[in-house]
């Protein structure tokens, strides 16, 4: 696949919300494609469809993997739908975990060899660090989304004004991360979110320590006086991240694309 030819990049917006809410996939469609026409097509492709229910809602992602596969696209999945720390929320009310979701996705950045970027237009889209299956492929490249609690409007201004800046970020070759914090988005790759998981006593020891005397705590509430001393936990805690990103980290990220 070309990144240097945005007719090769399609945006497919998956709307599912509620009777009442603001369509702000709709509106994110119509936008780019004013932008399209104000560019003269010098602009990359979208697609709108609305997913009621899960049916329909893994219908079309089957849809977007039968695309990118025949059609050699490089895909952006834009979930305009409601969030929560579980998962994402669709008009239904079904509620789609994130393994499920993730489950889902990964066969589509697997046909687009891990060039699939997922952008959720979300209440509490930064959860979605909140799993990984580090025995498989990861499920994007690389998610975008907005910090915590978000209303519609803003939702709205923060997409548009991410696209605006994506169309010009292809072809001056500007890093996603530094385009998601200009416009106010938060964005995590797929070697961040391993690590985050199986690498945090090298990364951030703090955090690290942090979290593991946490977790103590919660065991000690649960099960009574614990036969092991905090620092042998954090030990054999660091020693279990370190086994399990030296066997799967290089398949969840691709790294045999790079060579």
């Amino acid at each position: 696949m070309n990144l240097e030819q945005l007719e090769n990049v399609t945006v497919y917006i998956l709307e599912s919300l509620r009777p009442g809410d603001k369509k702000t996939g709709e509106n994110l469609r119509d936008a780019l494609r004013q932008y399209w026409l104000d560019e003269k097509g010098k602009c990359f492709f979208c697609e709108y469809h609305v997913v009621p229910n899960k049916s329909s809602l893994l219908k079309q992602l089957q849809y977007i993997e039968n695309q990118v596969e025949k059609e050699n696209k490089i895909p952006i999945l834009q979930l305009e739908c409601h969030g929560c720390k579980q998962g994402i929320q669709l008009s239904s009310n079904e509620i789609i975990n994130w393994s499920e979701l993730f489950n889902s996705i990964r066969p589509i950045n697997i046909v687009s060899h891990n060039l699939l970027y997922l952008n959720l237009s979300m209440c509490n889209g930064d959860a979605v660090i909140s799993y990984i299956d580090p025995e498989h492929r990861a499920s994007f490249r690389a998610v975008t989304g907005p910090l915590g609690e978000v209303y519609p409007d803003k939702l709205e201004e923060l997409w548009v004004s991410f696209y605006k800046e994506y169309s010009s970020a292809i072809q001056l070759d500007c890093g996603f991360s530094k385009l998601a914090q200009r416009v106010g988005l938060i964005y995590y790759n797929q070697d961040f979110i391993f690590d985050v998981y199986y690498d945090l006593a090298n990364k951030d020891p703090e955090l690290f320590v942090h979290l593991r005397n946490r977790e103590m705590a919660a065991m000690y509430k649960n099960e009574g006086p614990l036969a092991m001393n905090p620092e042998i936990y954090r030990k054999f805690a660091a020693k279990k991240q370190a086994e399990i990103k030296e066997k799967y980290k290089s398949h969840f990220c691709f790294e045999e694309l790079d060579t």
